[in-house]
């Protein structure tokens, strides 16, 4: 039977022989699968970190939330799927379809019950070593904590020294312009007085040949 194609029972209604991308259980599949696929990626950072880390047990505790929060969604949808079976031919879905259903919601729960473990596992450990240590495993909270706390201070550092860098890269771009205006108003001062001084000396040219007709030699005179 091709997918979406429907059958008729001897009742003479159709049923699914299929899933239907529209049917509610598939769309309530797909946000768990979405909450599944979460809970896996924080379980592969936890899994990376290094026994001894703080951030384990973090990670470990959101893991556990997101996994109960999927048992409880799947518990629903296998009950959903169980009234479905008892009436198939009223919810308009094949035996078949129901087994699918059924074996996706068991196989499902029990990767996310030992998921769920796992993350529990390492929850309880972490306490464990906290009750025996006196308070150690906090000590190592408290380093995980400072760790965050240096590498945000190492942040702000870097934030601040870039904002620092900028400040005297336009500083100096403001004090390379005050220098480009006085160099060319220092210029324009030297052109006027080189322009001063050539009048000047035009003036002290044609007084030189005016006084030789202005103040004749005496010698000549008498």
């Amino acid at each position: 039977i091709a997918s979406g194609a429907r059958r008729t029972p001897p009742g003479g209604r159709a049923v699914r022989a299929m899933g239907d991308v529209n049917d509610p259980f598939y769309l309530v599949k797909e946000e768990i699968q979405l909450s599944v696929d979460k809970a896996k990626a924080v379980t592969e950072r936890m899994d990376r970190l290094p026994e001894h880390n703080g951030e384990r047990a973090r990670y470990a505790n959101e893991i556990v939330t997101e996994c109960d929060s999927v048992v409880w969604q799947l518990e629903e949808l296998n009950r959903a799927t169980g009234m479905a079976e008892r009436d198939f031919v009223r919810f308009r879905v094949d035996a078949n379809e129901l087994s699918s259903r059924k074996r996706w919601t068991s196989v499902t729960k029990d990767a996310v019950v030992a998921m769920r473990g796992n993350a529990r596992r390492v929850v309880d450990g972490a306490a464990e070593k906290q009750k025996r240590a006196g308070g150690q495993n906090s000590n190592h909270f408290a380093a995980g904590a400072s760790a965050s706390d240096q590498s945000t201070q190492n942040d702000h550092y870097l934030d601040d020294h870039n904002q620092q860098q900028q400040h005297m890269l336009r500083s100096q771009d403001v004090d390379l312009e005050d220098i480009s205006v006085s160099i060319r108003r220092i210029g324009q001062v030297g052109l006027t007085i080189g322009e001063e001084l050539a009048t000047q000396g035009k003036m002290l040219e044609d007084l030189e040949q005016v006084r030789p007709c202005a103040f004749p030699n005496p010698r000549t005179v008498y």
